[in-house]
C-alpha cells in the first residue's frame, strides 16, 4: 500500500478541461492553492495538471517533476491520476492529471522568526511528454501537517470521493495497535495507544531518501505539540494555542517500509463525564446532525496543524452503591 497526499478535488480544474492548452498548466495545489503554496522537505505534494493539447498518450513514466531552487533537483513522482470525472461524458475534453510528487529532503527553509530570508526562486515544474508547465511558486517551511484520510486520493486512487453528503467529514487514518482502524464500532478506550498516520512532518534523523521506502521508523527533527479536544465534531486546533497547554505525543516520524509516510503514536487521555458517544450516521438523513467523532486530536507546531476526529468510548458510569 502507498500513501500519497490530499483528497480528490476534481472539479477544481473542471473549468480549463474543455479548452485545450498548448503545453501543460499546473491548475492547483493542495487543497487551498494558496500562493506561494507552502511545502516541507519530504512531503507528498498533489499537483492538479491539465495537459498540453496533443494525441500523446500520458504514462506515469512520461510525467517527470523538478524543484528548482540555486540548482534543479529532480523529484520523485509517486503517483499520476486521471481525474476522469472532471469531464463530461461523450466528450473530447482532456481529464486534469493529479500528479503527485515527494519534496527534496534538505531543501533550504524560510524561517521567518529565524531571520532566514526566503530562499530564491523556489518553484516546482511538471513536464509531460518533454514539455514543461510554467513553474510554480512555492515556500518551503519546516512542516505542513496533514491527517491522512479515507478521502485522500494517493489513499483510495481513482476510488477517492469526496465527503458525504451532509458535510459528514473523512474518515482519517487511525489505528489502534493491531491495524484495525478507529471508528464508532470499534471506538478507541481511555490509555490505549492509537496510530495516526499523516504527510509532511519534515526532515527526519537519521535522513532518509526522498522516493525510497524508509528503511527504519526515523523521528522528526521538529517537536510537535499535541491537543485534545473533547468536543463532538470539534475542529483542528493549534497546539498550545492561547495558554491552552499541549503535551507531546510519543513519537513522530516517517513510517518504515513507505514513501512520504509519517506516523503519530499517542495515548488516548481520559475523557470527561458525561462524553457523547458516536452516532451511526448510516441511519441520519443527509445533513443530520450526527456525532461522528468526539475527540479531536490536533498536532502541530509554529508552521503548521492539523487535526483527526476519532470516536472514543465514553467511561461507563457507575451506579451509586445501595445503601
Amino acid at each position: 500500500m502507498r500513501i500519497i497526499f490530499f483528497f480528490t478535488l476534481v472539479l477544481a480544474g473542471a473549468g480549463a478541461c474543455g479548452a485545450q492548452t498548448v503545453g501543460p498548466v499546473i491548475l492547483s495545489a493542495s487543497n487551498v492553492n494558496p500562493f506561494p503554496t507552502p511545502i516541507a522537505p519530504g512531503q507528498l505534494l498533489t499537483l492538479m495538471v491539465q495537459p498540453g493539447a496533443g494525441n500523446t498518450p500520458v504514462t506515469p513514466s512520461s510525467v517527470s517533476a523538478i524543484y528548482s531552487s540555486y540548482t534543479d533537483v529532480p523529484m520523485p513522482v509517486i503517483q499520476v491520476v486521471p481525474l476522469s470525472a472532471a469531464c463530461p461524458s461523450n466528450s473530447t475534453c482532456v481529464p486534469p492529471l493529479a500528479v503527485t510528487v515527494q519534496v527534496p529532503f534538505g531543501i533550504q527553509l524560510y524561517c521567518g522568526v529565524c531571520s532566514i530570508p526566503p530562499p530564491v526562486a523556489e518553484t516546482v515544474t511538471i513536464s509531460i511528454n518533454g514539455a514543461s508547465t510554467p513553474p510554480l511558486n512555492v515556500l518551503p517551511l519546516e512542516d505542513q501537517v496533514h491527517f491522512l484520510t479515507a478521502c485522500d486520493l494517493i489513499v483510495a486512487g481513482v476510488n477517492a470521493s469526496a465527503p458525504l453528503a451532509g458535510g459528514l467529514p473523512c474518515t482519517p487514518l487511525v489505528t489502534h495497535a493491531d491495524g484495525t482502524a478507529v471508528s464508532m464500532i470499534l471506538a478507541a478506550t481511555a490509555g490505549e495507544e492509537l496510530v495516526a498516520y499523516a504527510t509532511g512532518l519534515g526532515e527526519v534523523s537519521p535522513a532518509v531518501t526522498a522516493g525510497q521506502p524508509v528503511a527504519q521508523s526515523s523521528p522528526t527533527v521538529t517537536s510537535f505539540g499535541i491537543d485534545f479536544n473533547f468536543r463532538a465534531n470539534a475542529l483542528a486546533t493549534m497546539p498550545g494555542v492561547a495558554g491552552v497547554p499541549s503535551a507531546a505525543p510519543l513519537f513522530t516520524g516517517a513510517t518504515k517500509g513507505f514513501v512520504g509516510l509519517y506516523q503519530i503514536n499517542f495515548i488516548v487521555p481520559q475523557p470527561p463525564p458525561g462524553l457523547v458517544p458516536c452516532v451511526n450516521n448510516a441511519s441520519l438523513p443527509p445533513y443530520g446532525n450526527a456525532v461522528v467523532s468526539n475527540l479531536t486530536v490536533s498536532v502541530g507546531s509554529n508552521f503548521s496543524f492539523d487535526g483527526a476526529g476519532i470516536c472514543v468510548r465514553p467511561e461507563p458510569v457507575l451506579d451509586p452503591p445501595s445503601p
